[in-house]
């Protein structure tokens, strides 16, 4: 089962990198966000070097970057847009299931055996494929100012990989083998075989 679980990871991550280079490529970088990634380098050199502080790299690094995301604001919503619909409008309509998940014969199902609804599949992979990230990276664009983007985004950046790393080890070695984004959603990865050969008994017994 673990093995089952690692390859639909990796088969619907291979799929989210597919969709990252297509919206890419369909976006390209502007000559003003080149020239903008290009001072933000500037910027790093300079603090990793100690020609500048600490609250100076945050302040013109944090404005440069917040000035790219802008320039980018396109791609990022392209990309929410195609998270939510392959991780949580697809598997709502097609029975808890990702390509990943079809291609290994899983599904996602809620633990109490309820009906699954599109906040559960929200919040299971905001932990795992970063969806929490990108849908706040949009939000917050909109809210913030530049520094004060730069500051959260990188918070919630850390606190994103901090979760995402928990729940793949809470799948591998905890005792129940349900990740810190199961047990959050209050949902579960089963195998569609072991579902039909459970049917069949009941219906034999009953």
């Amino acid at each position: 089962m673990k093995i089952l679980r690692v390859k639909a990871y990796l088969f619907d991550f291979m799929i989210l990198l597919l969709a990252i280079f297509i919206i890419g490529f369909l976006f390209p970088k502007t000559e003003y966000q080149e020239t903008l990634q290009k001072e933000q380098d500037v910027i790093l050199e300079d603090y990793l070097s100690h020609r500048i502080t600490f609250q100076e790299y945050v302040t013109n690094y944090g404005s440069l970057y917040y000035e790219t995301s802008k320039e980018g604001q396109t791609s990022y919503l392209c990309y929410l847009v195609f998270m939510l619909g392959y991780f949580v409008l697809l598997p709502f309509f097609w029975n808890g299931r990702t390509i990943g998940c079809y291609l290994c014969n899983l599904e996602v199902e809620r633990f109490d055996q309820g009906r699954l609804h599109p906040w559960q599949l929200l919040v299971r992979y905001s932990f795992t494929f970063g969806l929490g990230y990108v849908l706040l990276n949009n939000i917050l664009l909109v809210c913030l100012t530049s520094k004060s983007y730069f500051i959260t985004i990188s918070i919630v950046a850390i606190f994103q990989f901090v979760l995402a790393v928990f729940s793949m080890l809470s799948v591998l070695i905890g005792k129940e083998k349900r990740g810190l984004h199961e047990l959050v959603s209050n949902t579960e990865l089963t195998r569609i075989i072991d579902k039909k050969r459970i049917r069949e008994l009941e219906k034999q017994q009953s």
